[in-house]
């Protein structure tokens, strides 16, 4: 189930219906190889086997300026809000994503999944960076299941018998030592 959208532009990011307050920085989104690692019998170390890919990572950075309307504190606790609001099963909100930077990348949904915040002493902004998590449901995960099990357990492909070459005896060759061996063994 979605609970809105994820959307930024012109500086400004939206998570559902919140405009957050805050400049956007910068926008960072990575994606991995997911391996298997099994150690090999009678080998020092492990073998890595790529097995897909992970969830992207995407992470957004934004600059809370103090203004006339509020301080930069005021507008962090207005986004701990958003990122700790839930959906009415109490579960953290599934967001669409909008930006053609994550549609780009594959990202249909996100979920808000970290927050974190710092400032220093030279002046009063604190920069907040939020971190995002693809969100692919339960239910696509399934249907790929399906489809790669249908490709795995589908058809055998075509095999034609091809009949073995006779295998080369003593007796063929023309080595006067073989050909006398051959003979004691007769």
């Amino acid at each position: 189930m979605v609970d809105g959208y994820l959307t930024f532009a012109d500086g400004e990011v939206r998570l559902g219906d919140s405009l957050l307050p805050g400049n956007l920085v910068s926008q960072t989104i990575r994606g991995a190889v997911r391996f298997d690692e099994a150690e090999a019998d009678g080998m020092s170390g492990t073998v890595k086997t790529p097995m897909g890919w992970t969830d992207a990572d995407i992470v957004l950075t934004l600059d809370l300026l103090c203004d006339e309307q509020s301080d930069c504190y005021d507008k962090l606790t207005s986004i701990n809000q958003v990122f700790k609001g839930a959906d009415n099963g109490a579960n953290p909100k599934v967001y669409t994503v909008t930006g053609r930077h994550l549609r780009a990348r594959g990202i249909d949904q996100v979920v808000f999944s970290g927050l974190d915040s710092s400032e220093d002493d030279q002046n009063d902004v604190v920069q907040v960076t939020l971190a995002f998590d693809e969100h692919v449901p339960v239910i696509v995960r399934q249907e790929g299941q399906v489809v790669a099990s249908d490709q795995a357990v589908g058809t055998a492909p075509q095999v034609t018998a091809v009949d073995p070459e006779p295998e080369a005896t003593l007796a063929d060759d023309s080595n006067p030592f073989t050909k006398g061996l051959n003979e004691g063994l007769s």
